[in-house]
């Protein structure tokens, strides 16, 4: 696609959602990885840089799923251009969370007005694919897989760019079932499946699906908060002599004492082997937030 062609589009999006601004796309690079079909880098976009990357092949995608994937990535564009946070790391959480689950709500109601489990049969009705139509069964289906493996790769491993891609395809999910009547069992059903057990993550749908933004960076924030502590607790296993712990002690960190408990852990440690300082390491915290911002 030319970047005119797809400015029409936008200029289309705007109308639609009423978003008043002269603001354009200003240029398309075709450089996404492998497996995502397009993006705005939320960097480039603060510095003013308003690129579309899009994959390689999406010159050979389906007419219809080539709108659905833009007007997927137009509604992070829409999202950032009426945010107003003061803080970055606000914005970022904001467009990590409601932006994904907005997206991808916005994306599936274009194709079908009204969706409900009563009305619609979602192995009959059909949406766009990247090469033909697929049905709305096999998208819930296929992003619930997807949010599993994620999920269970991060329970595996602890890595934390495991969890922002987790966090970012159970987004998605939030976003398709908002549209089901049902969509509260549908939730509950989720997350089972998935074993999380965090009841924050329940009270983040909610505060999305009301747009609440001060619950949205609240509840973010706390399901963030889960997700380093589980980090925290695999880093102490892998990285500490466990004759100086107890699994006690490691159930009961918080993000208000595990600096303490850390450093007590090192004088232990320095007991235990004298000349070995555990303060040469990464520091827990500094690196589960590279690995956040490297998903």
């Amino acid at each position: 696609m030319t970047l005119d062609q797809v400015n029409l589009l936008w200029n289309e999006y705007k109308e639609k959602y009423d978003l008043d601004t002269d603001v354009q796309i200003q240029a398309i690079q075709y450089d996404t990885p492998e497996g995502v079909e397009g993006c705005f880098d939320l960097i480039e976009l603060i510095g003013g840089k308003y690129i579309l990357h899009l994959n390689k092949k999406f010159h050979i995608y389906t007419e219809n799923y080539i709108r659905f994937i833009l007007f997927h990535e137009f509604t992070h564009f829409y999202d950032f251009i009426k945010s107003d946070f003061e803080a970055r790391e606000d914005l970022f959480l904001y467009m990590n969370s409601y932006s994904e689950f907005h997206a991808c709500k916005v994306t599936l109601f274009r194709f079908i007005e009204i969706l409900t489990i009563e009305s619609i049969h979602v192995d009959k009705i059909q949406i766009p694919g990247p090469f033909k139509e697929i049905s709305i069964r096999r998208l819930l289906e296929e992003s619930l897989w997807r949010t599993k493996i994620g999920y269970e790769t991060f329970y595996a491993m602890y890595q934390p760019n495991d969890f922002v891609s987790a966090f970012r395809l159970l987004m998605y999910l939030f976003g398709y079932i908002s549209l089901f009547k049902a969509d509260e069992e549908m939730i509950r059903q989720t997350l089972r499946i998935l074993r999380v057990n965090d009841p924050n993550y329940l009270f983040l749908y909610h505060s999305l699906k009301e747009n609440n933004v001060e619950n949205i960076l609240h509840y973010t924030r706390e399901v963030y908060k889960g997700a380093f502590l589980m980090f925290l607790r695999d880093f102490i296993r892998r990285n500490y002599d466990d004759s100086i712990y107890t699994e006690d002690e490691i159930s009961e960190l918080n993000e208000d004492n595990y600096e303490d408990f850390l450093k007590a852990l090192d004088r232990r440690q320095d007991e235990l082997e004298e000349g070995f300082s555990i303060a040469a390491m990464t520091n827990p915290m500094a690196a589960f937030v590279e690995g956040c911002l490297k998903a």
